[in-house]
């Protein structure tokens, strides 16, 4: 081969190239950033409307369903979700994979634009964001202290969060346990009766006295000068000395009915560190930060602001977490694991190779191919992850199988006799042909993982491309490296003169007992062919009836990251006071519970995924923060079922506990969505599924979407007694609303900040005080509001769920321990559906479609990686019949696949079907090595039976040596126990038993195979069809 001639005649060029390469994956290893997942965009938009004050239903029929209507009719949109909520309105918009999410936010924006005058004034500007699966908050902060809430989250945010978001790589804070400040404007409603001023008339005032209009240019001379018209209120005498009205010729200023005051907006919502009150900030990185590095700088400036005590006296700023531990963590105890598997690789291969030399020359070349790998992995634009991780850890054992094959052929040519530079350059060029196909099936069956169209198939590009990476780099690194070494380092030295050589001795012994076995078995597959063939089929075929449903399928393994979130749901309608002593009980009780190192509660908040979060003052959750993985014997499973335990007899609450998935959401893993035209219907429907599944032992958290509806109280017009009275509607509306909620009325401008006015009567004291609000008539006398309306109770929904336009009725659940999240969607499907009415359907959302979406690709791209496998070897080989039998080791690798899950405990995921993916094209290197042996017996006149004899017993010791070397590079890899190890473990653990599985049974079945079929073809020279 001309790049091992090139390497050994001119060993100095090419070593100062490697030189190069290797030094520009050092210069690129401080380039790559750390993060949890590969940065990839995903064509989500949200859209969040704030309608103070406005119930589910409001905000359904007056904004939910004008927005879909604006929105729904954008091309590449897949699904649309609505969720409706007291005050929010929340729209996640799942657009085609491939849409730009630019421009479909773009577009999102414009349609909205286009009808926001339909929509009502008082709701806030809709907030259009991208989803970023890498822009998520990546610190927790607390500010605690001493004083009122109030001062805390007004310093919070206008202070903290704008020293942290200058931060480089610091997208935005989020703040919550705390509202924004405002003007108060509360109106004494018996000065107003008394002075006859309507609240509409302190509107009205209010809206055309505090205005500022640019009102053009003007020359002065050669000067041009900017005239504005500045009627702002500049303080609060300035706005208490606004004229609203006269009676009897006496004016009435705004301070005569009026207290102005400056406070917080109405609480909705509070936050809890350890039990002490305070404001939780979290720090969002932008998506292509860097978020190791964005931590470190947020964790300097903190360190300052603490050390140089820059925070007003009576606050505190806690550090709470982070996702820069866990992910440094996980990266440290990647890295290794992939220096063990290196230091195990060597181990085995100096026993097989007896010199230290030799064995300084394979094992040289795994950190070498890795270290010119992250160039390459540089120019692609990807960071250390948990994918490009895991596919370098996984590639350690196979990284060293090219050297291994080329190290012992030259070793082979220089007991020859040849002289170490011809034995070098003969030696790599003679197995050139098998390495190339070996290492090329490792690559080629990556390229359908590539063009995976799921969304999950994008998170995987980064795995694919950077084990085609490394095993191209270890290819090269093969036919320079390897032959420049051997033939500078190697000599023909027999292993009894060496200086070690009594070490061996014992290992010459036992190998050569078993060489010698194994040959005798052979001979006898060999005289019984159709037995050994029939034998493995019939293993082949109980281990896949057996084995597959009882692993069971999952989407993703549970990382353990430290912590996961109780979420508490009580009745709806609790005030938020109520929650909070409720709440603050539970957290007590729970940080007394072992293991829990710190607890931070929100109340009034319930965060969800892609953004979307589940608001109302009976809602409340716990984020319990655990020791560290290796400081507990726990695990996160365990510590939610003592939780469960702990907290099942909560009377009037419901307890949800979720561990947060390594995909970022802590939301139920199974969502079953119910759909139909009646609404009683669906309720009906998911009430007694839920109530159903709940009652199996493979089910955990049950829940559904349906809630008692929350009391409230409807006040109906007499239209006929409005009209006589020459009212209006929208008169009686505006002081309902400035009564209760209070309408927002312009800002007022201080300095760089500005608050919002709020115009609120002072009368909210309950029920009794709704019949006895008054307003004047137009002849200005009084009327009380029980005079032209009647009062009546009801409930309303405490959240609307919507899918493509339509009602939705979703169920809720997550598989019990050691359950399949397939076989439990599957549980929860034939439950619902056994009393499933004509017309209505069932769908599954969230991680159940991740997982079925990424199945059907996996599927597409294994039969796709198989056939490609094939048409390689083929063409290589230039024989169809060869790599038809080399493809027999792909079935022999799933019964250790599945077996070795089987008896780990472990389920099969999307790592998992990673690691069949590879062994497709790792065990056919075996057989490849057998083939071209068999092929090159036949060319010096061996009939097929000695042939294949002859070249399984040559082949015993390189690819039981190369066998083994794969496997305990990734042991580390699959049996660790480290920070981050649930996924690693999830796909290395299958290869493992993939390479015992298919190394044992190849070594016999491809001899059988080949007697049977092709052996028995009598040919005069050698068999092209082999």
């Amino acid at each position: 081969m001309f790049l091992s001639r090139a390497s050994v005649r001119r060993p100095i060029a090419m070593s100062c190239f490697l030189i190069m390469l290797v030094l520009f994956g050092i210069n690129s290893w401080d380039q790559l950033g750390l993060d949890a997942f590969p940065n990839v965009e995903i064509p989500y938009v949200t859209v969040t409307t704030v309608y103070p004050g406005a119930s589910p239903a409001e905000i359904e029929v007056d904004v939910a369903k004008r927005l879909e209507d604006a929105v729904g009719t954008i091309d590449g949109l897949k699904t649309m979700n609505t969720t409706c909520m007291e005050n929010v309105c929340q729209i996640t918009l799942e657009f085609q994979l491939g849409q730009s999410v630019d421009v479909a936010a773009q577009d999102v924006r414009e349609r909205i634009d286009k009808i926001r005058k339909e929509l009502p004034a008082d709701i806030e500007q809709p907030e259009i964001s991208k989803f970023d699966p890498n822009a998520t908050p990546v610190i927790t902060l607390m500010l605690t202290g001493d004083l009122p809430v109030d001062k805390l989250y007004d310093y919070a945010d206008e202070t903290l969060a704008n020293r942290l978001s200058v931060i480089s790589g610091v997208a935005e804070i989020q703040l919550s346990g705390g509202e924004p400040l405002e003007l108060r404007v509360t109106l004494d409603k018996e000065k107003l009766t008394a002075a006859g001023i309507t609240v509409s008339q302190v509107l009205s005032k209010l809206g055309e006295a505090n205005i500022k209009v640019p009102v053009g240019r003007i020359r002065q001379g050669v000067q041009e000068i900017n005239v504005t018209y500045d009627s702002e209120f500049k303080d609060f005498n300035d706005l208490g000395a606004l004229e609203i009205g006269t009676r009897e010729k006496r004016r009435i200023y705004l301070r005569d009915v009026a207290e102005i005051t400056m406070e917080s907006e109405e609480k909705r919502s509070l936050a809890f560190f350890d039990g002490e009150p305070g404001v939780v900030l979290k720090v969002v990185k932008k998506g292509e930060a860097n978020a190791v590095r964005v931590i470190d700088g947020v964790r300097a400036a903190v360190d300052e602001i603490n050390r140089d005590k820059l925070l007003p006296s009576g606050m505190n700023l806690v550090w709470v977490r982070d996702s820069g531990s866990y992910i440094r963590s996980s990266v440290d105890d990647a890295w290794s694991s992939i220096a063990i598997g290196i230091l195990l690789t060597a181990v085995i291969l100096f026993a097989f190779l007896h010199e230290a030399r030799s064995t300084f020359i394979v094992v040289i070349s795994m950190p070498v191919s890795i270290v010119v790998s992250f160039w390459a992995m540089d120019l692609c634009g990807f960071t250390f992850n948990i994918f490009t991780l895991l596919a370098l850890g996984t590639s350690v054992g196979t990284l060293v199988t090219n050297s291994i094959v080329v190290i012992e052929n030259i070793a082979r040519h220089l007991e020859r006799g040849e002289d170490p530079k011809t034995a070098a350059d003969s030696g790599a060029a003679e197995v050139a042909l098998p390495v190339f196909a070996s290492a090329m099936t490792n690559v080629v069956v990556f390229g359908p993982i590539a063009m995976m169209g799921s969304l999950v198939g994008r998170f995987l590009v980064p795995f694919a491309v950077t084990i085609g990476i490394a095993t191209l780099v270890s290819l090269f690194v093969s036919f320079t490296l390897t032959p420049i070494l051997a033939a500078i380092l190697l000599r023909a030295e027999r292993p009894e003169q060496n200086s070690l050589a009594f070490l061996f001795r014992w290992w010459n012994r036992g190998f050569g007992a078993l060489e010698r076995q194994f040959g005798r078995s052979i001979d006898f597959v060999c005289r019984h062919g159709l037995a050994a063939v029939l034998l493995a089929a019939a293993l082949f075929l109980a281990s896949m009836a057996y084995l597959p449903a009882r692993v069971g399928m999952t989407f993703v393994p549970d990382g353990d990251q430290g912590e996961f979130v109780i979420k508490l749901e009580f009745p709806t309608d609790y005030s938020l006071e109520s929650t909070l002593d409720r709440t603050l009980e539970v957290e007590k009780h729970v940080r007394e519970l072992p293991n829990v190192l710190a607890t931070s509660t929100v109340v009034g908040k319930v965060q969800g995924v892609v953004g979307q979060a589940s608001e109302g003052v009976y809602l409340a959750e716990i984020t319990v923060v655990a020791k560290p993985k290796n400081e507990r014997k726990e695990t996160l499973d365990d510590m939610r079922d003592l939780f469960r335990d702990e907290l099942k007899n909560l009377s009037n609450c419901i307890v949800t506990i979720n561990i947060p998935s390594a995909t970022g959401g802590s939301s139920a893993s199974m969502e079953l969505e119910i759909t139909g035209d009646d609404l009683d219907t669906l309720e009906k429907i998911a009430v007694q599924g839920a109530n159903a599944l709940k009652t199996h032992p493979a089910a955990r958290d049950v829940d559904s979407s349906v809630r008692p509806g929350k009391p409230e109280i409807r006040i109906v017009p007499d239209r006929t007694v409005l009209q006589n009275l020459g009212i209006s509607s929208a008169s009686v509306g505006t002081l309902l609303r400035g009564s209760i909620e209070g309408i927002r009325n312009g800002t007022y401008k201080v300095g760089s900040r500005s608050f919002d006015i709020r115009v609120k009567l002072d009368e909210r004291n309950g029920y009794d005080q709704l019949p006895s609000l008054s307003f004047s008539s137009k002849e200005g006398k009084p009327l009380g509001m029980d005079a032209i309306s009647r009062l009546q109770p009801s409930t309303m929904p405490i959240q609307i769920n919507r899918t493509n336009r339509q009602r939705v009725a979703k169920i809720y659940g997550n598989p019990a321990s050691g359950v399949g999240l397939g076989d439990f969607a599957k549980l929860a499907e034939e439950t619902v559906r056994a009393d499933l009415p004509p017309g209505y359907k069932l769908a599954f959302s969230g991680e159940v479609t991740s997982m079925e979406e990424a199945n059907a690709d996996f599927a597409r791209a294994i039969v796709l990686a198989i056939l490609l496998t094939y048409l390689l070897i083929a063409a290589i080989m230039e024989s169809w019949s060869g790599p038809f039998l080399i493809m027999f080791t792909v079935p022999m690798a799933l019964i250790g696949m599945f077996g070795a899950l089987y008896l780990a405990g472990l389920q099969l995921s999307i790592f998992g079907l990673l690691g069949f993916v590879m062994l497709i094209g790792i065990v056919v290197n075996n057989a490849i090595l057998i083939m071209d042996d068999v092929n090159a017996n036949r060319a010096a006149g061996m009939e097929p039976p000695e042939a294949m004899r002859a070249a399984v017993k040559n082949k015993f010791r390189p690819i039981l040596m190369t066998s083994i070397a794969a496997i305990l590079g990734i042991v580390p890899m699959a049996f660790g126990n480290g920070i981050g190890s649930e996924m690693r473990s999830s796909c290395g653990v299958p290869v493992i038993g993939g390479l015992v599985s298919s190394t044992i049974l190849a070594l016999y079945v491809i001899p059988a195979l080949y007697i049977l079929f092709a052996g028995r073809k009598k040919k005069k020279g050698p068999d092209r069809a082999a």
